[in-house]
C-alpha cells in the first residue's frame, strides 16, 4: 500500500540554464517549507528536466527519478538553436548558442552514486540515444529500459508503480546532510 505522495510541477525557463536553477532551487526549498512532514522530496525530471533534477539532487539531498534524461545537453540543443516552441506550455523562445553553452556549468563527468536514482528509458527515444544514459547512470541507482517507445515516453502508466515505491524504499533520505 503506498501513503499518498504530493506532487508539485513547476514552471521555469528551461533554455536559461542559471535562470532555470536558481527558480528550480527556490521552488524546491519552498516545496519543504510547505511540506514539512514530508521526509524525502524526490525529483522528477524528463529530458532536460532530468538533466537538471541530476544537479539538484546533488545539493538538495534529494532523490531522483529520470525519463529519457539529457545528459550532455550543451552538445545535444546545438541543433535545436532558434526559434522554439515549449510544447507543454506553447509559448515561443529564443534559444542561443550562449544558452546552450551555458549548461555546460551544470554538466557533471559522471552520476553520483550516493543519490539514490530511478531511471526510466524508452529505447525508441528518437531524440536522445538511450544507450548514453544508461551507460551515464551505470552503477548509481536502479535503471528500467522499456521496449520502443519514444522521447515522449509512453510507459508513465507502467512507471508509477516503480516511481511510488522508489519514493517509499528512500524514505526518510539514507544519506545525511551533515560533513
Amino acid at each position: 500500500m503506498f501513503v499518498p505522495i504530493p506532487v508539485l510541477a513547476p514552471t521555469y525557463p528551461a533554455h536559461m540554464a542559471r535562470v532555470a536553477v536558481a527558480s528550480l532551487t527556490a521552488f524546491t526549498q519552498k516545496a519543504r517549507r510547505e511540506y514539512p512532514n514530508e521526509k524525502q522530496i524526490v525529483l522528477i525530471g524528463s529530458s532536460l528536466g532530468g538533466f537538471y533534477a541530476q544537479h539538484l539532487a546533488r545539493t538538495m539531498n534529494a532523490g531522483i527519478v529520470l525519463i529519457n534524461p539529457s545528459i550532455y545537453p550543451q552538445e545535444t540543443l546545438l541543433g535545436c538553436v532558434g526559434l522554439n516552441r515549449n510544447v507543454a506550455t506553447g509559448q515561443e523562445y529564443e534559444l542561443t548558442h550562449t544558452q546552450v553553452r551555458a549548461l555546460a556549468e551544470f554538466s557533471y563527468e559522471r552520476c553520483d552514486p550516493a543519490v539514490p536514482t530511478l531511471l526510466l528509458l524508452d529505447a525508441g527515444d528518437e531524440l536522445l540515444d538511450y544507450r548514453i544514459a544508461e551507460a551515464w547512470y551505470r552503477g548509481c541507482g536502479k535503471t528500467v529500459v522499456y521496449a520502443q517507445g519514444s522521447h515522449r515516453f509512453e510507459h508513465l502508466a507502467e512507471a508509477g508503480t516503480a516511481i511510488c515505491r522508489f519514493h517509499a524504499d528512500i524514505s526518510p533520505f539514507p544519506r545525511s546532510t551533515q560533513p
